[in-house]
C-alpha cells in the first residue's frame, strides 16, 4: 500500500466514524441510511380484522339513518286515550298498518290536526279482504285533497266513523266507489261531511258505494257523482240499512239506471229526514230526486227534493220506481222530465204507497205523466197527497196519476194545470182496474 492509499483509508475511516456518532446523537432514524441497531423498537397498532371493520361501518350507517315515523303521535288506542294522528305520514302509516292486517277491532283512533293529501295518490285504509273494524273520530278536523282510485277507507266492517270531514276529494275508478268507503257492513257513519268528485262503476255514492246493515246519520255531500247502475249522492246501494238526516247539495248525480239524489238503489231500508237541494239527477231508467229504485221494502219519510230530475222511463221527483215500500210526508219542487212513467212524486209505483206527499214541481213527459204518480199498478196506493205544479204530456196525462192500471187514489187533490193530447184528466189520465175517491 502506497502513501496515497493509506492517507485515503484514514480519511474514509474518520468520515465514517463522525457520521456514525452524529447519527447516534439525533432522535429518530430518519437521518440514517440503514436501521439503527440502538433505537428502541417501535410499537405499531394492528389493523382491525376485516369483519370488525364491516361491523363498525354497518353500525355507523345505522346510527346515521333517520328514524322511521311512528304510526301515531301518541295514545293507547282506548276510548279515553285514543291513538292520535297529526301528520300525513302518520295517516299513511296507519293506512298501511290496516292493509297489512291490523283491523284495530275495538280500538280508537282520532285525528288531532288537519291533514293535506295533495300531491300524492292516496292508498286507502284497508280493503275488502282486510277491512277496518275500529272507531275512527275525525274530531272536526279536515282531510284535504284526497285523490285516488279508492276512498279514505277501502272497506269497513263493524266500525264507527264519526265527525270525519273530507274536502276537495277526487276519486276515479271502474268499480264500487265512495269518498269515505266503497263498502260498509254493520257499521255506522255519523256527522261526516264530504265535498268533491266521484267517478265509479256500479254502486257509486258520494260517501259510500254499498251499505249493508248499517246506519248513516247526519252526513252530507256537495259535489258531483257519476257511475254506472245504482248511483246516489250519498250511497250507491243500500241493503237493510238506514240514512237519517242526510243532505246532498249544489251538484250533479249521473248514472245509467237506478240513480237517486241520495240513494241509487234500496234493497231494504229507510230514508228519514233527508234533503237534496240545488241538485241535478240524470240517467236512464228509474231516476229519482231522492231514490232511484226501491226494490224491496224501503221507505222514504219526511224528506224533500228541490232541483231537476231527468231520465227516460220511471222518473220521479222523489223516487223513480217503488216495487215494495213507499213514501210518506215528503215533498218536491223543481222540474221532473222524462219519456214514460213520469211523476211529480214517483215515476212508477208498484205494490207500494205514496202517503201525505206534495209535489210543487213542473212535470213534463210523453206517456204516463202524473202530478203525483206517472204509472200506478200492482195494487199501489196514493192517499192524502197533492199536486200543485203544472203537468204536461202527450198521452195518459193526469193531475194526480197519468196511467192508473191497478191501484187506488184517495183523499188526494190536484190544484195544478194539466196539458195533454190524449187520455188527459184533471185527476187521472188513463183508467184501468183502479179506483179514485175523495
Amino acid at each position: 500500500m502506497n502513501k496515497t492509499e493509506k492517507t485515503n483509508k484514514k480519511l474514509f475511516a474518520l468520515f465514517f466514524s463522525a457520521l456514525f456518532l452524529t447519527a447516534l446523537s439525533l432522535p429518530g432514524e430518519a437521518a440514517l441510511p440503514f436501521p439503527n441497531p440502538f433505537a428502541s423498537p417501535q410499537r405499531t397498532t394492528p389493523s382491525p380484522p376485516r369483519e370488525e371493520t364491516q361491523k363498525t361501518t354497518r353500525s355507523t350507517a345505522r346510527r346515521a339513518q333517520p328514524k322511521t315515523p311512528s304510526t301515531f303521535a301518541s295514545g293507547a288506542g282506548t276510548q279515553k286515550s285514543p291513538y292520535l294522528i297529526r301528520t300525513t305520514a302518520q295517516l299513511a302509516a296507519f293506512a298501511t298498518s290496516v292493509s297489512n292486517g291490523n283491523a284495530y277491532g275495538g280500538g280508537y283512533i282520532r285525528l288531532a290536526a288537519d291533514v293535506d293529501l295533495a300531491g300524492g295518490l292516496w292508498r286507502p285504509i284497508g280493503s275488502s279482504a282486510r277491512p277496518f273494524k275500529g272507531n275512527f273520530d275525525g274530531a272536526g278536523f279536515v282531510v284535504w285533497n284526497l285523490h285516488g282510485r279508492a276512498g279514505f277507507f277501502g272497506a269497513i266492517e263493524g266500525a264507527a266513523i264519526t265527525r270525519l270531514s273530507i274536502q276537495h276529494a277526487d276519486i276515479e275508478t271502474e268499480s264500487d266507489a265512495g269518498v269515505i268507503t266503497a263498502f260498509m257492513k254493520n257499521s255506522t257513519l255519523k256527522d261526516c261531511a264530504v265535498s268533491g268528485s266521484v267517478r265509479g262503476g256500479v254502486n257509486t255514492g258520494g260517501l259510500v258505494g254499498s251499505a249493508l246493515r248499517g246506519l248513516i246519520e247526519g252526513c252530507s255531500f256537495s259535489g258531483s257523482v257519476r257511475g254506472g247502475n245504482s248511483v246516489g249522492g250519498l250511497v250507491g246501494t243500500m241493503d237493510q240499512a238506514e240514512v237519517r238526516v242526510g243532505s246532498v247539495s249544489a251538484g250533479r248525480v249521473e248514472g245509467s239506471d237506478d240513480v237517486g239524489g241520495v240513494v241509487g238503489s234500496i234493497l231494504g231500508g229507510n230514508l228519514l229526514l233527508c234533503t237534496a237541494r240545488s241538485l241535478t239527477v240524470q240517467g236512464g231508467e228509474n231516476i229519482g230526486g231522492l231514490v232511484g229504485n226501491v226494490i224491496d221494502s224501503g221507505y222514504v219519510s219526511k224528506s224533500s227534493f228541490d232541483g231537476q230530475v231527468m231520465g227516460s222511463e220511471g222518473v220521479g221527483g222523489l223516487a223513480g220506481r217503488i216495487a215494495a215500500g213507499g213514501l210518506t210526508g215528503s215533498s218536491v219542487s223543481g222540474v221532473v222530465q222524462g219519456a214514460a212513467a213520469v211523476g211529480g212524486i214517483v215515476g212508477e209505483l208498484i205494490e207500494g204507497e205514496a202517503l201525505n206527499c206534495v209535489s210543487r214541481a213542473s212535470v213534463v213527459g210523453i206517456s204516463g205523466v202524473g202530478g203525483v204518480v206517472g204509472h200506478l199498478s200492482g195494487g199501489g196506493k196514493v192517499d192524502g197527497s197533492a199536486n200543485q205544479g203544472t203537468v204536461k204530456g202527450g198521452e195518459m196525462v193526469g193531475g194526480l196519476v197519468g196511467n192508473l192500471a191497478h191501484g187506488s187514489v184517495s183523499a188526494s187533490k190536484n190544484s195544478g194545470g194539466v196539458i195533454g193530447y190524449a187520455q188527459t184528466g184533471k185527476q187521472v189520465g188513463a183508467m184501468g182496474e183502479g179506483s179514485v175517491s175523495e
